[in-house]
């Protein structure tokens, strides 16, 4: 038994090591991505690229969708892929993707032409709910990714990481949730390891998506933010009484319970402070879903006639993703001065900032 123990531990062991991707935070695989993450945008010169990651583009996508793009990067020593989501653009149909903020249940079908239906699932919760347009445009770009990682599998590269900055970062969560869902489902096999960096991501979804998610991914995705970034702050949210679980004092059925327990005269005002407390939240989240929802699904249909509305969810409960890797420079007078442009309001945003930050607060 002790030399078959020892076996096992040496089995392990090597098992350990021939994997490179681990369970934390890897400070160089943090900076890499916010690196591919500027090369995507702006590509730097090829060794210059090499130099500064140790990865190889080999595939760029076209613009497919929402004007979204994609990069694989490949590292020959390590064997490790990347998977790079291209941010926002500056191009108007780019933009409303991030407008286009009315919520959608986690799974379903969306017909992408009248011919083409695809189903997701980005979440086993049925409460669980995410953005419409980011939804979209991460459909788009698996009916392109799956393949290349299907090439990748049989070349036998199994470890991948899903990165984006901005736009990039909040597709990235949903792509990772859908990849991993088809690794449930066998569509992908489950011996591929992935690992997920979200920079200056927005929010995806609610926290039924959120929950789900990181119950998932565990220590296998990591969220980077700058407390003085305004952009995973967004979409704006709104948070119903009923947007709790139904087990709560704040659903209407506990409500209603509750209420029949007390006299009409205390009954009568109770249920008048319930109702101004609810009704302003109702009333918000039906315009939520309305202005950023059909309305702003003609604007994009015009770029995509084929496309098909979905069916929305009156819901704009947004909420955090991700463990969170949170990068600070209120104190620090330098980063103040560089970066504190009243005139510019990415300037918290961009990689620069966040390499910045990391340099100070993590690498020393």
């Amino acid at each position: 038994m002790k030399k078959f123990a020892c076996i096992c531990l040496l089995f392990i062991g090597c098992v350990s090591l021939a994997q490179h991707l681990q369970p934390v935070a890897d400070l160089r695989e943090i900076k890499n991505s916010l690196y591919l993450a500027e090369d995507i945008h702006k590509p730097y010169a090829s060794d210059s690229l090499h130099l500064l990651t140790q990865y190889k583009n080999i595939y760029r996508s076209p613009e497919m969708g929402l004007t979204n793009k994609w990069g694989l990067y490949y590292q020959e020593e390590t064997k490790v892929a990347e998977v790079v989501i291209r941010g926002s653009v500056n191009k108007g149909i780019s933009w409303l993707a991030n407008y286009y903020a009315a919520m959608l249940p986690a799974q379903g079908t969306i017909a992408l032409t009248p011919e083409h239906l695809v189903n997701y699932r980005f979440s086993e919760d049925d409460k669980a709910s995410v953005h419409a347009g980011w939804t979209i445009a991460s459909l788009y770009l698996l009916q392109d990714i799956k393949p290349k990682i299907d090439s990748l599998y049989r070349a036998n590269t199994k470890e991948i990481i899903i990165s984006g900055h901005s736009q990039g970062g909040v597709i990235a969560y949903l792509i990772t949730a859908q990849l991993k869902q088809w690794q449930k489902e066998n569509t992908l096999p489950r011996d591929i390891q992935f690992k997920t960096y979200t920079l200056a991501a927005p929010k995806p979804g609610n926290a039924y998506f959120a929950y789900q998610y990181e119950k998932t991914m565990h220590q296998w995705s990591y969220s980077l933010i700058n407390t003085q970034d305004w952009v995973p702050e967004v979409p704006p949210t709104t948070q119903r009484l009923q947007d709790f679980n139904p087990i709560s004092p704040f659903s209407r059925e506990n409500i209603d319970k509750s209420m029949k327990k007390i006299s009409w005269p205390k009954r009568w005002f109770a249920r008048g402070i319930y109702n101004r407390v609810s009704t302003p939240t109702k009333k918000s989240v039906r315009r939520y879903a309305k202005l950023l929802g059909p309305f702003l699904f003609k604007e994009i249909q015009k770029s995509l006639p084929e496309l098909q509305e979905p069916q929305y969810r009156q819901e704009s409960n947004y909420s955090r993703c991700g463990t969170p890797i949170v990068l600070d420079g209120l104190q620090d007078p330098t980063y103040q001065n560089q970066f504190n442009q009243s005139d510019n309001i990415m300037s918290h945003h961009l990689p620069n900032a966040y390499l910045y930050l990391i340099a100070q607060q993590i690498e020393k």
